[in-house]
């Protein structure tokens, strides 16, 4: 596969993968595309493979910011299920202490 289909691909599954909420693709792509940037490290590219480079530089830069936002949302997401909890769990002691009267 050429240099340019290959970027052009990673590019466009990336962004389908991050699209897709599919996690373990996106990391399965992330390690393709540093496989990918150690093949022509060093190699002269032609216009067209070099604006390809620039684009999924692109695409990756906002799959990480996307990634990054809903990391975000999940450990807002975990920390009030683990205060819901602590307080579900406070309210059933209380409960049974007053069922004890």
């Amino acid at each position: 596969m050429s240099y340019l289909l290959s970027l052009q691909t990673l590019a466009q599954t990336l962004r389908q993968a991050t699209a897709d909420h599919h996690w373990p693709m996106v990391q399965r792509i992330d390690g393709d595309i540093a496989q990918l940037l150690g093949e022509i490290q060093g190699k002269a590219l032609n216009t067209a493979e070099q604006q390809a480079l620039e684009h999924l530089q692109r695409i990756h830069r906002q799959a990480r910011e996307y990634c990054m936002g809903q990391l975000e949302i999940i450990e807002a997401k975990m920390a009030r299920s683990v205060r819901n909890r602590e307080g579900a769990t406070a309210y059933a002691a209380f409960m049974d202490t007053e069922d004890l009267r």
